[in-house]
């Protein structure tokens, strides 16, 4: 299998019990023993029996987990509400999906949010594990373990299942399960405390704890196209085993059994409360309408409505207890869950919940936790960020969370495993290599260009070489130039389905966006020179060009340079905007832009002067002007072109074309000796002089084709830095 060489994808899964050591900065690292195995005869008894020793993992381990408390959490949302034209500015709006919520999440138990829909539980969660989205802003605080904590701590100790699984199949549709759970371990396991042995021990370990051992060689597959793969509950649990590799404290569900079927949706939960609460994380899950079956799988229910907690205690009957003191009597054998949220949603209730929940004992209970721990939060801060004196205590406390959520903004927002380098290496080793190992795909790629090649090369093969030749070699290596332009946007289909998973992985820490943007280069590198070197094997000797190993290498070199370019630019305008079919309509604009200004169409001096700067940086021109000079610059060849018979001695006046540019081509000896040139010469040198003067080549800024090919080059770093902040702002606008 490409890119994991010395990786036995038949390898044994370990036992279940672990042992583990904690490093300096709480890292836990699993233990490993030699086992010593025996292996009785064919005919299953101990004859013939023989002793194996092997590295083993000797189990799973508990890990200590946070306990998570909020204080006046409040989320608002801005809403631009149009453009008015009496103020001259877009009316904005606010909506409170959270208001004043005040709670303490305790480890190792299994909190359930339940709640109408729009009752935000959603953004509950997300404002839990502070991974709320912009427009969305929090006010309030929330610490893990009395201390606020920092995004790199967040994304250290905590990890997040979101509620659709759409991104793994569409972003992993044809890696297999072992691959897709080994590139987490290599991103997120950092490289100088885990071996890859220990990494991929651990996959095995992870992948037995969720039930996938058995398809651990099973691809991903994708429902939506036809590419048959995991089951539902199979890519749900896939998506929880990539947040368990590095041993989380706390795991967020975000709708875990959405889209699943009562069975397979009892199934994962099963194996979430069993496998993940016994290791002493922290469970909290957003559940719409739980079975009753999984209903009785949560410790702690938080029920909400309209953005407020109603109720926050134990599961099972105790809600149906609370109900029915309020006039709210459960009917016996009915489904719990659906009895609480149908007596929430009663528009016919007269009872204010909310209010009766401010004044129960639990809520004075989890107040008085809250502020407990809050006390403690204080004590351990740093004399300089004392709170000011005041007699409100909730109002500065309020105030201060705003502030220390603004210095918090100044801190490192991420925390990553492995340095740039060790990056670039996993994703270049186990994404690019591995697209690398698929035969259809690399096929695809090269298979483009090679038939635009094909069908170019039958129309225009071999060339004569005379002037209407010349000027048709010389539009033919313009359309070189802008046919890969408009072939960057092949790369942008494969980009949109990857693009949600990479934001994702962005959001979880996995790599940089610098990496990331590098890496995606690195990745078209090979599909960038195949195809140039296919396209030019195939087109150069059919349309005749100069026959010299120097001069095909250098087409060839300028072809891989403007494909190289084209999918930087592809890649910038497709990271920078996020709209489904605007990235491929600029790219299509931009070319044309590129091709008008390129001085083939109009000479230089007759660009318009508010057109002129684009002639100056656009990447084609200055391709185009380097292949131009690659072929008529250097006059080696004509004496043999003309004792091939390839190339008149003199002007040839009986070759006339009748109409067009041929009745011009034709009167082009007279316009060369009118111009004082030498019109007595041979038609090749008089022709790749003219060619050269009429374009404004072979002078100053265009005298070399090195230094013109130098030109186009430098467009290639600039589009890559856009590619990078593309990404970089795209993934902070997801934080």
């Amino acid at each position: 299998m490409a890119g994991f060489e010395g990786v036995d994808k038949h390898q044994v899964a370990p036992e279940e019990a672990m042992r583990t050591t904690t490093t300096m900065g709480g890292e836990i690292k699993p233990e490993y023993e030699e086992v010593v195995a025996f292996h009785g005869g064919d005919d299953g008894s101990n004859a013939g029996g023989v002793m194996e020793k092997k590295l083993s993992v000797t189990g799973l381990h508990a890990v200590r987990g946070l306990t998570i408390s909020l204080h006046n959490v409040s989320v608002q949302i801005e809403k631009n509400d149009g453009f008015n034209i009496f103020r001259s500015k877009k009316e904005r709006s606010t909506k409170t999906t959270l208001k004043d919520v005040t709670a303490v999440i305790r480890s190792g138990e299994m909190y359930g949010l339940m709640g109408p829909s729009g009752a935000g539980k959603t953004t509950l969660l997300d404002a839990i594990s502070h991974r709320l989205k912009k427009p969305a802003k929090r006010y309030g605080d929330v610490l893990y373990d009395a201390h606020r904590p920092t995004m790199s701590e967040v994304r250290r100790d905590a990890s997040y299942v979101e509620q659709s699984d759409d991104v793994i199949s569409s972003g992993l549709c044809h890696c297999t399960v072992f691959e897709s759970v080994l590139f987490a371990a290599m991103c997120k396991l950092p490289h100088d405390k885990w071996s890859k042995e220990e990494k991929i021990q651990r996959v095995h370990q992870v992948l037995k704890q969720m039930s996938l051992d058995q398809a651990a060689q099973t691809i991903v597959g994708n429902p939506g196209i036809g590419v048959r793969g995991l089951s539902g509950g199979e890519r749900k649990r896939l998506s929880i085993s990539m947040g368990l590799l590095y041993n989380p404290r706390a795991i967020f569900l975000d709708e875990p059994t959405t889209g699943l079927d009562s069975a397979m949706a009892s199934e994962v939960m099963h194996i979430v409360k069993s496998q993940l609460q016994g290791l002493g994380c922290t469970l909290v899950v957003t559940i719409h309408q739980p079975s009753p079956v999984i209903f009785d799988l949560l410790d702690q229910l938080i029920l909400l409505k309209a953005g407020k907690i109603i109720y926050l205690g134990p599961g099972g009957m105790e809600p149906c207890k609370i109900f029915a003191d309020l006039g709210y009597p459960y009917r016996p054998g009915y489904n719990i869950a659906e009895f609480i949220l149908e007596t929430v949603t009663d528009k016919a209730a007269s009872c204010d919940f909310q209010q009766v929940y401010e004044e129960s004992e639990q809520a004075k209970s989890q107040k008085s936790q809250a502020d407990a721990i809050w006390e403690d939060f204080i004590h351990q801060t740093k004399p300089g960020d004392a709170l000011p004196p005041s007699a409100d205590k909730d109002t500065h406390r309020r105030k201060w969370s705003v502030t220390l959520a603004q210095q918090a903004e100044q801190q490192d927002l991420m925390c990553y495993a492995n340095s740039p380098l060790r990056e670039i290496y996993v994703l270049v080793r186990y994404r690019v290599m591995i697209k690398w190992g698929w035969g259809w795909y690399i096929a695809v790629k090269l298979a483009i260009p090679i038939l635009v090649g094909l069908v170019y090369a039958s129309f225009f093969n071999n060339l004569p070489k005379n002037f209407w030749g010349s000027f048709t070699t010389a539009g033919l290596l313009f359309v070189t130039v802008a046919l890969a332009g408009f072939m960057a946007v092949t790369p942008l289909e494969d980009f949109k389905i990857e693009w949600p998973l990479v934001l994702r992985q962005r959001q979880d820490a996995y790599y940089r966006s610098s990496t990331f943007a590098v890496e995606k280069i690195i990745q078209e590198v090979p599909y960038g020179l195949l195809g140039a070197v296919g396209f030019g094997i195939v087109t150069y000797f059919a349309i005749g060009l100069k026959m010299t190993p120097y001069a095909f290498f250098f087409y060839c070199l300028c072809s891989f340079t403007v494909n190289m370019v084209s999918t930087s630019i592809a890649f910038a305008l497709a990271s920078n905007i996020q709209i489904d079919f605007l990235p491929q309509a600029l790219c299509t604009v931009w070319n044309t832009l590129n091709i008008l200004v390129s001085g083939f169409f109009l000479p230089k001096c007759q660009i318009p002067k508010w057109w002129s700067w684009l002639y100056w940086i656009s990447y084609q021109q200055w391709t185009w002007s380097a292949l131009m000079i690659n072929q008529y610059s250097d006059q080696s060849g004509v004496e043999e072109a003309i004792q091939n018979g390839q190339c008149e001695a003199s002007f040839d006046s009986g070759a006339k074309c009748s109409d067009g540019m041929g009745s011009l081509l034709n009167r082009l000896p007279m316009l060369f000796q009118s111009a004082g040139m030498n019109g007595d010469g041979n038609q090749c040198t008089a022709m790749n002089n003219f060619t050269l003067n009429m374009f404004s080549l072979g002078t100053g800024a265009h005298s070399s084709q090195w230094l013109c090919l130098l030109y186009a080059f430098l467009s290639l770093p600039v589009f890559i830095i856009l590619f990078y902040a593309g990404v970089w702002r795209s993934s902070r606008s997801k934080q």
